[in-house]
């Protein structure tokens, strides 16, 4: 029972959060807006918190182009990447955010201050995002959406695993008041003509029960519904198709190739409700459910690569993967006062995401010259994670007689469950004989081409469970200073238990400065998916496309190449920071962190393994094997200008720089060719120190006058780079940085009535990011693409879109 006694600390989180989600239904765009994220107080604001915060607001999200969640946030915040994978599987379908240059799966994500479940697909693409097993912010419809917090700080022990890098809190919209209900549609296309988007959303609040006599019903229900259907793009440098016939492609020309962004056609829907049985007892929830379709492409096999049948292909073909990622995410619960003044909340959350993909234009070579027949089109397979949570926690103000102020006391039980399954595809997708032939004599590779399918020997179900107690302590030591704690105690049943604590404090220097800080350690548990996720996927090695399959590290494939059971990571956070508020207008804050990881988990090399029934050359696992060093500071500025007869102006500065090192590396080591080699070389640490932004700045205007507003935002990116092996360095090849760049997004809006119209584009100015060296071994640039997926903002270009919203 240790473990209940130090975890008092863990359900509050979720309690004060559902308990302040009402009162911060107030517009949240000022500094003495209550915020629920990062306290148990339920009185904290944001000019108050004791961490960093970012508070966006609809009509922060409304001044970007972007239809979905995680592009808008990384327009608005600099601390914040959403990278975008043009090519190559479900990985282009679910995106990633990044907080603070760190992994994904180091920030968490909350809905109504409750843990949302994380996807149960690993992100294999290269960049900051390798190997993660982030969750799919993009599965929660922006209609619901009343205002975003996002705490940037290292939130372990308030808020569990994976909140190493910091939590970001969607708080819903609630209630059925006049006014909050609206209906709006969206357009857009790029300026080469593709990338068209179209979208639909829409929500509504309605009250039942009896009225009181002030004329309020106890209950209330809150639909919102979305759809998006976005057209892909081609950045490729040849995008003729009629080129692929055999004989028709110019001599010195590159191939065609398609490369860019994914069609993705989105269905979202959330119900959030809430009921007061009396003035003591509420129920609340949700009930959010996402269902998406995406179609990516690999690289085209042309009419005489050895992959190719000719008699089913005379021109070639294009591999495609059709993802389809669907999510579930509810929430019910109760929460109320008791008579000795303890707020209490008793809730359950359950979450679900299963993606299964389809294999589609494309081949299984082994199969035709074994039978004399292949589909062109195969299931492949599906991924799917659970996870259940129970929560209770309580928090009540004390007036302590050897404190000056009210404390805030708060504790709390979690327990959660999750699941991981694998499921196979279609026989014909893993299909392989070893007796079979192609003309030359040569034994063509299994599976089907592009994605490649599960294989029954990678199916099976696993699960874990998680108690955790947490307790903590906030108050007010005087008018000037204001301090928290919290610890929290977590025990897995596979990854052992863990100990955390966070100690924070604010302290007005004068009337307008404040110092404030915070001391923390944190962990995060292995993802199930990275414990037991297993894959074949296409990458790019020396100019030439091959197949690399990621195992798990317990399985025998991988530890014959020295893989061994995934650690928890353990993290060190250490954040200070000034909030300046000379004015009543103007706000600056400044704020600088590091965060040391130890026991990191990565995403090892390809590691030679030839394996023909699945075709592939390499193998990848997960281990433990680094200690790193995040450091970086986050500025903020905001200044409001009252221009009398010509309006408001409102003028941000915003900036963020980061940089990771590696404190000590030490990867497993296989044997091959009579030579110890390590696990992890060169350019897959790469991934982690160079391949994010080290500055992130952004320049905002917003002028608003009789209902007529205009806005701006100029962002720079900051230099990325693709770093070389030894081996690669050893014989000419260089590493390539990509160089910074500039974006310019403008829009214009117009309030008529109960309408509001919106004009604008996306990267005005119609940057794109600096060309692959031809010579970059790892790119794509001699297979005709012209553009890294290293690139932060993408290579798609400018972006005119048009907005209308109706309020009702």
């Amino acid at each position: 029972m240790h473990w209940l006694a130090a975890a008092v600390a863990a359900g509050v989180s979720t309690l004060a959060a559902a308990q302040s989600a009402e009162k911060s239904q107030q517009p949240a765009s000022s500094l003495d807006t209550v915020i629920v994220t990062g306290t148990r107080a339920v009185n904290r604001t944001e000019a108050e918190s004791l961490s960093p915060i970012d508070v966006l607001t609809p009509k922060d999200l409304d001044s970007t182009g972007s239809s979905d969640l995680g592009s808008a946030l990384s327009s608005l915040l600099p601390s914040l990447d959403f990278p975008i994978t043009p090519i190559g599987g479900s990985a282009a379908t679910i995106r990633p955010v990044v907080l603070r240059g760190l992994s994904p799966d180091q920030v968490m994500i909350l809905v109504d201050g409750k843990r949302y479940h994380t996807s149960s697909y690993i992100q294999l693409n290269g960049g900051p995002t390798y190997g993660s097993a982030p969750v799919d912010i993009n599965s929660i419809p922006m209609s619901a959406i009343d205002h975003i917090e996002v705490l940037r700080d290292g939130a372990s022990a308030q808020y569990g695993s994976d909140a190493i890098a910091g939590v970001i809190n969607i708080v819903l919209k609630h209630g059925a008041r006049e006014g909050s209900n609206g209906i709006s549609v969206n357009a857009g296309q790029r300026s080469k003509g593709d990338g068209a988007q179209n979208g639909l959303g829409g929500s509504y609040g309605f009250s039942f029960g009896a009225r009181d006599e002030d004329g309020k019903a106890p209950g209330w229900v809150r639909v919102s519904l979305d759809y998006q259907n976005a057209m892909k793009t081609n950045r490729a440098y040849n995008t003729d198709r009629a080129t692929t016939a055999p004989g028709a492609l110019p001599a010195g020309k590159f191939s065609y190739q398609r490369y860019g962004l994914p069609a993705i056609v989105s269905y979202q829907g959330l119900v959030s409700f809430g009921y007061t049985f009396s003035p003591a007892v509420e129920a609340y929830g949700y009930l959010t459910a996402s269902r998406r379709k995406g179609i990516t492409s690999s690289l085209y096999r042309t009419y005489n690569d050895a992959k190719n049948v000719p008699a089913l292909y005379p021109n070639g073909f294009l591999p495609q993967s059709v993802s389809h990622p669907n999510d579930l995410n509810g929430v019910f619960g109760l929460r109320g006062t008791t008579e000795g003044g303890w707020h209490w909340d008793a809730s359950v959350d359950y979450g679900k995401s299963r993606l299964s993909y389809d294999s589609i234009d494309t081949l299984n070579t082994n199969m035709y010259y074994s039978l004399g027949r292949s589909p062109t089109r195969f299931y492949a397979g599906a991924y799917e994670y659970t996870q259940q949570v129970i929560n209770f926690d309580m928090s009540k103000d004390f007036q302590f007689g050897f404190l000056p102020n009210a404390a805030t006391v708060s504790w709390g039980y979690e327990f959660r469950r999750e699941t991981y399954s694998i499921s196979p595809g279609d026989a014909a997708s893993y299909y392989y004989d070893p007796k079979a032939r192609t003309p030359s004599g040569a034994t063509p590779p299994g599976s089907s081409q592009g994605t490649t399918g599960i294989q029954p020997a990678s199916a099976g179900d696993w699960s874990r469970h998680d108690h955790a107690v947490y307790a903590g302590i906030e108050t007010n030591l005087s008018d000037r200073l204001s301090t928290g704690f919290t610890a929290r105690y977590e025990d897995y049943s596979d990854a052992g238990s863990a100990l955390a604590g966070k100690f924070s404090a604010r302290y007005k220097l004068t009337d307008t400065l404040a110092l404030r800080g915070t001391v923390s350690n944190g962990f995060r548990a292995p993802a199930l998916a990275q414990e037991y996720f297993t894959s074949v996927s296409s990458i790019v090695s020396s100019g030439q496309l091959l197949y690399t399959g990621t195992f798990p590290p317990t399985s025998a494939v991988a530890q014959a190449l020295g893989a061994k059971p995934l650690k928890p990571e353990k993290s060190t956070n250490f954040g200070l920071g000034l909030v300046w508020n000379p004015i009543d207008n103007f706000t600056s804050t400044i704020d600088a962190y590091q965060i040391r990881i130890g026991n990191r988990i990565l995403y090892s090399s390809p590691l030679p393994l030839t394996d023909l029934s699945r075709g592939i050359t390499s193998v990848q696992y997960f281990f433990n094997g680094a200690t790193t060093r995040t450091r970086g500071v986050d500025w903020v500025n905001s200044y409001n200008l009252d221009l009398g007869d010509y309006g408001e102006l409102k003028l941000g500065l915003n900036a963020n720089w980061n940089s990771t090192t590696f404190l000590s590396l030490n990867p497993p080591t296989y044997v091959s060719g009579g030579v110890v080699k390590s696990a992890f070389g060169r350019n897959a640490s790469g991934n982690f120190t160079v391949a994010t932004p080290h500055q992130k700045y952004i320049l905002s205007g917003d002028w608003s006058r009789a209902g007529l507003g205009l806005h701006a935002n100029l962002t720079r990116y900051g230099s990325v780079a693709d770093l070389m092996n030894p081996e690669e360095l050893a014989v000419g090849k260089a590493d390539q940085t990509y160089a910074a760049r500039w974006l310019l997004d403008v829009s214009a809006s117009y309030d008529w009535n109960a309408w509001k119209f919106i004009v604008g584009a996306d990267n005005l100015t119609n940057v794109y990011p600096q060309k692959n060296a031809v010579t970059n071994s790892h790119e794509l640039g001699s297979f005709g693409i012209p553009y890294s997926a290293l690139s932060p903002f993408g290579s798609n270009g400018r972006y005119v879109y048009g907005k209308v919203h109706y309020r009702f």
